[in-house]
């Protein structure tokens, strides 16, 4: 028989820091998909085009070792981008071999609307934050990350 949700117990989950965050990222990403129904942005791109917007001209390998994603994934989302006309690819003057990345006016737009919306989610988590905990979070998050990538 299945149990009731509210009776399921976790034992000693809740008391883990990875359990925490994935449980915090769910939520995160489940709300952006909710937001970007409209404009059919997901984190993946709002991520890209927010680094490409930073870095005008950022080549796919660079873009990769930022971004922390093997080639073949980064690929088939500059790939994704490109089709839907976020962003451009024009071979890099000074090296051949490499295509840089610009955000095309309708990239610049998406961008635009879909920062809108993540602002509107910060504002929301903010609700749930103390004074100056969001800052706070996000050094203790980042640290976490340096520790485990062996920074």
């Amino acid at each position: 028989m299945a149990r009731d949700r509210t009776s399921i117990e976790l034992d000693s989950l809740p008391h883990y820091v990875g359990y925490q965050v994935r449980q915090a990222q769910t939520a995160v990403f489940r709300d952006i998909e909710f937001k970007m129904r409209g404009i059919g942005v997901n984190p993946g791109d709002f991520g890209l085009l927010t680094i490409v917007n930073g870095n005008p001209g950022i080549n796919q390998k660079s873009l990769a070792e930022l971004y922390r994603l093997d080639k073949s994934t980064l690929s088939y989302a500059v790939k994704r981008l490109v089709e839907r006309r976020w962003i451009r690819r024009r071979r890099d003057r000074k090296d051949k071999r490499f295509y840089g990345l610009w955000l095309t006016e309708v990239g610049e737009n998406i961008l635009g609307q879909a920062t809108a919306r993540i602002e509107a989610q910060e504002d929301l988590i903010d609700t749930a934050l103390g004074p100056g905990e969001r800052s706070s979070l996000i050094d203790m998050l980042g640290r976490i990350t340096r520790v485990l990538n062996g920074e």
